[in-house]
């Protein structure tokens, strides 16, 4: 067992997942990549390699919309002279029905598309996130998460659906928690993150909650050499914003295969884009705003700044 899957199994006892989805795009998006690095379409592949009698079905390998036969995504890692770590990964990948993974014992608290967004990074060299509605949930406080997951609750309209919702409080956090253990695993993702200042802004779950959160993202991007955060500051979006208010790119190698797109919508689930012109065009996005975003030591200063605000609103 590789050393990134170690880092996906659960504890002893709880239930096998099934298949990850994540996996299969992973792989889809893997050999979608190595074709058009080779500059070939379907048709020629199709025509090459013995096993794909058809353009549909290799699509259906490359979109992840079908079962994946490990023999037909060796032979065309094989046709591509795929780099061995691709093989390796692959090889990984393939082999998640048979694994363990920790977020499968909570499908009864956690979307589908959370579970890929979980397995993703837990497969990543990268992960990059920008959030302007929230403090990440890679890096939010227990009281912090619990503070939102509250107040969703409690906005629910339904009584049955709100009383639902707030049953499943400690369950859901329980996940986020077990979720940051990924930052202090020797195979940790190097991490970076830009939050908009506004969130820092808000006193989500009270004075004494948000001091403890600011605090904790200060001692985080003070001490974990993976973990880099940046403030966007205010004025530099004066004149527009990122493509979506929260965005996670994960990149399970140093090149370009295999990057995925997470769009989050507020509350409710998100999606997962796996086409390379999209990725490419969000990725530059969130590249401009990580270069107008403050420096490490302005954002430390910043941190400060609204962590000794909220000190003189403390109740004494």
């Amino acid at each position: 067992m590789s050393g990134q899957i170690l880092a996906l199994v659960g504890r002893q006892g709880e239930p096998p997942p099934a298949t990850p989805k994540a996996a299969e795009k992973l792989i889809g998006a893997l050999l979608q990549h190595l074709r058009q690095e080779r500059g070939m379409n379907q048709d020629e592949v199709v025509r090459s390699v013995s096993g794909f009698g058809s353009v549909p079905k290799l699509s259906r390998y490359e979109n992840a919309t079908g079962t994946l036969k490990a023999d037909h995504v060796f032979a065309l890692l094989h046709f591509y002279e795929a780099p061995e770590d691709c093989v390796r990964e692959a090889e990984m990948l393939l082999q998640w029905p048979h694994e363990q993974t920790w977020w499968s014992a909570f499908a009864d608290v956690a979307t589908p598309e959370l579970m890929s967004l979980y397995a993703l990074e837990s497969t990543s060299k990268v992960v990059q996130v920008y959030q302007e509605n929230y403090v990440p949930g890679m890096l939010q406080t227990a009281g912090y998460a619990r503070a939102l997951m509250t107040d969703f609750a409690r906005a629910q309209v339904d009584p049955e659906t709100r009383r639902s919702y707030l049953a499943a409080i400690e369950r859901r956090l329980e996940v986020r928690l077990r979720r940051q253990h990924l930052l202090d695993h020797p195979t940790a993702p190097m991490y970076r993150a830009v939050i908009a200042e506004s969130v820092l802004d808000k006193e989500l779950g009270g004075v004494l909650v948000m001091r403890e959160q600011l605090r904790h993202l200060f001692t985080v991007a003070e001490n974990k050499p993976n973990v880099h955060l940046r403030i966007l500051p205010r004025s530099a979006m004066r004149q527009g914003s990122p493509l979506h208010p929260a965005i996670t790119l994960c990149k399970p190698h140093e090149g370009t295969a295999g990057r995925l797109i997470y769009l989050e919508d507020k509350n409710v689930g998100g999606q997962l884009l796996t086409n390379t012109a999209q990725i490419e065009t969000f990725m530059a996005s969130m590249d401009h705003w990580w270069r107008h975003a403050l420096s490490k030591t302005e954002t430390m200063g910043r941190l400060q700044y609204y962590i000794d605000r909220l000190a003189d609103e403390t109740p004494q």
